[in-house]
């Protein structure tokens, strides 16, 4: 059976009369009337075509009753989902278009009786309203892209007027004049074509001419109404909203009725696309008629577009005036696909099914792990899809989502299109042959080239191989699904999960159930791989395989440079040999700086030194080098040989890298390093196929880079790890090998560690610095002799007559020793608080343990210490300390002397100063104790004692002395100072002068207390004349004052009112009975001050005395005159009777003023 048999409608000579392509526009031609007629035969009114109508039809007829405004319909759908067809039926059925034979729309269209029943409505209500008009097209044709005027062009165009705005007002003016028929009947009989003339309305002579014949007063001659045509319908590049609502009024409104008009409006997004101010102009005109009370909420306008209005940025504008939305879905297409095209005959159904059924196996394993993988309800509508298989109808969804992504490209063929030829190309072959996947390439190649999508060099690759043999057609076949998969998106939310690898690729190309799939699988992969030989396609590794891209003229470019790189590369052996080198040394050196050791209880943190060189070096037998070799440049035996040629106690570690793999090594290093350095070379591309060109070599660098690292993985696998001596290591890895062979080499390099292998070293140092070295080595368990620990005594031992400190630890933190910093620090500073050793620094000034900074070690030179002390000698100090103030106990000698430096050099300081204080004593006997250290300085103080005993004695009394004579001199200057400017001062400030230059202040008898007393005697005199100077001026004042005749009148609480206000009590007399009560007062009252107040209190009692003749004046009253009118002299004088009468009413309290 032929796939021909199993359909109602034989593909074959079931024409699409339209063509698969919707046309929304008004012609009412013969062949767009017969289109229309195949139209509404067809159409498959269910799922959203049916709720389409519905909701539109519903809810214009409830608005129309209601008196609301008309809301916009959007229509929406992916390309091909049927959107100009559902908008044209729509217009179709809105009025009824008729047809030749008597029949109308809605009698060819199979439609639901909901969709009747309000079409019946629609009908019913155009009766009342003024009839059914429609109007459809695009807003792109014409008009200089000004929406207004296509809007226009479009109703005229409906109403059969010409679409040029000034040529259809002309004719409207005709009609309105009732003289369209005259005029072109006449311009007709004149052997004129009336579109013809209206289209040179200017200039027409004919319409001029019967114009003039039919009314003369439109002007003398045909010249002037030629002159009036173009004043009256100039040819406008716009018009107002006003003009434009007027003429859709002019136009469909008849007998003051306008008629219930449906507005299509095809690809309006196309239109738009992203020009912002094109939307705005959309939403303007359709918001302008729909509010327009000329329509009556009688207009409604249909839009299309691919993207629903909240989709796209640009839409959004447009949701306020198309608020019924109608998205299709690919559920409405597949139901109209099947019912048009691939319906079955039923008889036919069983033997398709069974046919399915037997090969269920096959279909359901293609594409599978995709988002569009066969599933268990494709096995439903796998009859009703036959040719096409469910997974590969999805594929193709995805495909022509890819052709117009924005919805803003026109003339691309749909799915009934593509199907209907699909199923065309398979009719004349057995049951079993499907429509392969590639077959949609050669249906939409020529729209993707012209949009864009593929470049004209891919087209023509494929073209041309599909005129070649059997591999070459099966070639095209595969370039042409590895482009289209490769167009498909790959971000999460829109990824289907299909990508060209050679399995996917089968999938999609067997096109026989029955016969060739094994062959198609067999020679898929093969044919991937000559397609990559002649750079025709790119593999790329991911991580579902080996997915493969095709390969445009410019990555042919990229492949070229590629080459030239590598063949590059092998001219330059000496810098592939390099770049192994430093493999091998990067990767050594990564695995032994994961070694990690340390030695001992305290973890001495060790160093493991990677060493490449054919020689080891000199200082191989101070330090763990890791001696690594390789087979490039050593072969193995002579490694052995030499490593088991070394003496066993020799720290060094031998590792041998063996030359495995070497010539895959050197191709997968050129092959990496050559596609580095395309990639470096071709930069960043602009086009697809570049960025393509860029991911594929990305791929083959990232391969290449795998395959180096999987050879040096093997390489390493073979690496030997040896001790000196030829000892082998074991491990797992590397750095377990090297890891163990350290520790061995630990104990080898540092044989005297564990003398100084203890955690308390770090004690020991604080101890000794701090609380002197007796007891500090006890932090590491040694109560014995300082210089018997076996760390000290090496110590002492290395010193001999003197080392510096950087010696002393270069020297132990070396081989053998390897001893911690804290043991190397903490026994010098123990050796130096105990005596043993005594420290200078750089300037050769002598430094105690408790002096001596850590950072300041390595510039001390540290020496033995000669001098003896004898513990008698001891003694004698501690008593010395003891009669100073400074408590010792014993072999606390040296840690204490330093205090007593300092008590010397501070009661030095204190036992003098400046004038009048004599001079500061010499401290040299301190000073020179400071600059002693160890047992010197213990000899010092033995040799000093006495001269130290006396300065201490009498030092202390000299600072008693003058801190209670430094008192006495404070007070004799305040003295001095409150004396200036009276006659006795200069006096004893001659002899006060004397005491500073001679520096007399301890001098015997006391020479500040006559002087002081003197002042004293002075002062009380001065002060004791100026305070009676007041209080009797003050007498005299207050006599004066209360013998005053106002005074006497007002009360005692008044009176000590108004002189608390000016303080004018009588003052007590003051204490005078010593220096410091004379100080007070004058700190408080100067002498001058008391001049001032007794001068004052004239002026202070004379405004007492005019306070108190202020308050005894009475308050003057002011009164107001009583307001009257005079008219005789009687009248004036009874008011100043009333006045008089109120002036001495007033007069009893004081004066009166008007």
């Amino acid at each position: 059976m032929l796939n021909r048999e199993i359909y109602q409608l034989d593909p074959q000579d079931n024409h699409l009369e339209n063509n698969g392509v919707a046309e929304v526009k008004d012609d009412q031609s013969t062949q767009a009337l017969k289109t229309l007629h195949y139209e509404l035969k067809t159409f498959v009114c269910d799922g959203q075509y049916q709720a389409g109508l519905e909701k539109i039809l519903s809810t214009y007829l409830r608005n129309l009753n209601s008196q609301h405004e008309q809301p916009g319909v959007w229509i929406s759908g992916f390309f091909g989902s049927g959107k100009s067809h559902l908008a044209k039926m729509l217009r179709a059925l809105w009025i009824n278009q008729s047809f030749s034979g008597g029949t109308f729309a809605r009698d060819i269209a199979d439609l639901p009786q909901e969709i009747r029943d309000l079409l019946k409505e629609l009908s019913n209500a155009a009766n009342r309203h003024g009839g059914l008009h429609a109007a459809s097209g695009t807003l792109g044709s014409g008009a200089n892209n000004n929406v207004r005027l296509a809007l226009l062009n479009i109703i005229f165009k409906s109403a059969a007027l010409p679409e040029q705005y000034h040529q259809a007002r002309f004719v409207i003016w005709l009609k309105k004049q009732g003289i369209f028929e005259q005029v072109k009947a006449k311009v007709e009989a004149d052997d004129g074509n009336w579109n013809d003339e209206l289209e040179d309305l200017y200039v027409s002579h004919s319409i001029a001419k019967a114009l003039l014949d039919i009314d003369s007063t439109l002007g003398s001659d045909i010249k002037e109404v030629r002159k009036l045509l173009r004043e009256q319908y100039p040819n406008v590049q716009d018009v107002t909203n006003k003009q434009m609502v007027d003429a859709i009024n002019d136009t469909l409104a008849s007998k003051g009725q306008f008629p219930l008009t449906l507005i299509v409006l095809d690809e309006v997004q196309q239109y738009v696309g992203s020009d912002t101010d094109k939307a705005h102009q959309v939403q303007e005109v359709v918001e302008t008629c729909c509010k327009n009370s000329t329509f009556q909420n009688k207009l409604l306008f249909v839009a299309t577009g691919q993207s629903a209005l909240s989709g796209m940025p640009n839409l959004q504008r447009l949701l306020g005036r198309f608020q019924i939305p109608i998205q299709l879905s690919d559920t409405d297409v597949d139901s109209v696909i099947r019912k048009v095209i691939l319906q079955k005959k039923v008889s036919a159904k069983p033997i398709v099914e069974q046919e399915l059924q037997s090969h269920l196996g096959e279909i359901s394993r293609q594409l599978r792990g995709t988002k569009i993988e066969h599933h268990q309800d494709d096995e439903e509508v796998m009859v009703a899809d036959y040719p096409l298989l469910p997974v590969r109808r999805r594929f193709w969804e995805k495909v022509l989502r890819i052709v117009d992504t924005t919805g803003t490209v026109s003339q691309l063929r749909n799915q009934l299109k593509v199907i209907h030829e699909a199923a065309q190309a398979t009719a004349n072959q057995p049951l079993g042959n499907v429509v392969p996947a590639d077959f949609i390439y050669n249906q939409i190649a020529v729209n993707l080239q012209q949009t864009g999508v593929i470049s004209k060099e891919i087209a023509e690759t494929i073209s041309r191989l599909s005129a070649g043999d059997a591999d070459e057609q099966l070639k095209s076949r595969i370039l042409s699904l590895v482009l289209l998969i490769g167009k498909l998106p790959t971000d999460p939310n829109a990824d289907c999960g299909v990508r060209a690898t050679a399995d996917m690729l089968a999938d999609l190309l067997i096109d026989n159930l029955n016969d060739g799939k094994d062959s198609i699988r067999t020679r898929v992969p093969k044919l991937l791989q000559k397609l990559a030989d002649e750079g025709l396609v790119m593999s790329m590794q991911t991580s579902i395989g080996t997915e493969f891209r095709l390969q445009t003229q410019e990555s042919a470019q990229w492949y070229a440079t590629l080459r030239q790189e590598e063949a590059d590369l092998r001219g330059n052996m000496q810098r592939i040999d390099n770049i192994r080198v430093d493999l091998l040394h990067k990767e050594m050196r990564s695995q032994i700086a994961k070694v990690r050791i340390t030695q001992g209880k305290c973890n001495e943190p060790r160093q493991v030194i990677p060493y490449f060189d054919s020689e080891l070096p000199k200082d191989a037998h101070e330090k763990i080098y890791v001696w690594v070799q390789d087979g490039w440049s050593i072969d193995e035996r002579s490694f052995l040989a030499d490593a088991r040629s070394r003496q066993s106690d020799e720290p060094t570690i031998f590792v041998f890298v063996p030359a495995r793999n070497r010539s895959e090594l050197t191709n997968a290093i050129i092959a990496e390093k050559a596609a580095h350095a395309t990639l470096e070379q071709r930069g960043i591309p602009n086009t697809d196929a570049g960025k393509d060109a860029r991911t594929a070599m990305d791929t083959r660098h990232r391969e290449a880079q795998k395959q180096v690292q999987a050879l040096l993985r093997e390489i390493f696998d073979g690496v030997q790890v040896l001790q000196a001596g030829g000892s082998e290591v074991d491990g797992n890895t590397i750095t377990d090998r090297v890891q163990t062979a350290a520790k061995s080499s630990l104990i080898r390099l540092y044989r005297e560690f564990d003398a100084a292998d203890h955690t308390g070293w770090g004690k020991v140092y604080d101890r000794a610095s701090k609380d002197g070295g007796q007891n500090a080595l006890e932090a590491v368990s040694h109560s014995g002799d300082v210089e018997k620990h076996p760390v000290c005594a090496a110590i002492q031992r290395y010193i001999g007559v003197g080392k510096k400190g950087s010696e002393i630890r270069d020297h132990f933190l070396a081989a053998p020793y390897g001893w911690p910093q804290d043991a190397i620090d903490g026994a010098i500073t123990t050796l130096l608080a105990t005596n043993i050793l005594i420290a200078n620094d750089s300037r050769n000034n002598p430094i105690t343990a408790t002096t001596l900074e850590r950072k300041q070690i390595t510039q001390t030179t540290f020496k033995p210490e000669n001098i003896i002390i004898r513990p008698v000698e001891l003694i004698k100090i501690r008593g010395l300390l003891a009669s100073s103030g400074i408590e010792c106990q014993p072999g606390e000698e040296s840690s204490k002397l330093p205090l007593l430096a300092q008590k010397g050099r501070d009661l030095a300081a204190k036992a003098g100063g400046d004038a009048p204080k004599p001079k500061n004593p010499d401290s040299w006997i301190f000073d020179e104790l400071a600059r002693h250290a160890g047992n010197a300085q213990l000899k010092h103080v033995l040799d000093e004692q006495d001269a130290i005993k006396a300065a201490i004695k009498d030092w202390t009394d000299i600072v008693q002395k003058i801190e209670i004579r430094q008192r006495e001199w404070i007070r004799l200057t305040n003295l001095l100072k409150l004396s200036r400017n009276l006659s006795f001062q200069a006096a004893i400030q001659t002899e006060v002068d004397a005491i500073i230059s001679q520096r007399s202040l301890l001098d015997e008898p006391n020479p500040l207390t006559g002087l002081a007393q003197q002042l004293v005697d002075k002062l009380r005199d001065a002060i004791q004349f100026r305070v009676q100077s007041y209080l009797t001026r003050y007498d005299e004042c207050m006599a004066q004052l209360k013998a005053d005749s106002h005074w006497q009148q007002l009360s005692e609480e008044k009176q000590n009112e108004i002189l608390d206000k000016r303080k004018l009590f009588k003052l007590k007399q003051p204490l005078l009975n010593d220096a410091d009560a004379i100080i007070d007062s004058l700190d408080n009252v100067s002498l001058e001050q008391w001049t001032d107040r007794t001068e004052s209190l004239t002026s202070k009692f004379d405004s007492v005395r005019m306070e108190a003749v202020q308050l005894l004046q009475p308050k003057l009253q002011r009164i107001s005159l009583p307001r009257k009118t005079f008219e005789t002299e009687a009248d004036i004088d009874t008011w100043l009777i009333e006045v008089k009468k109120q002036v001495l009413e007033k007069l009893n309290d004081g004066p009166v003023t008007f």
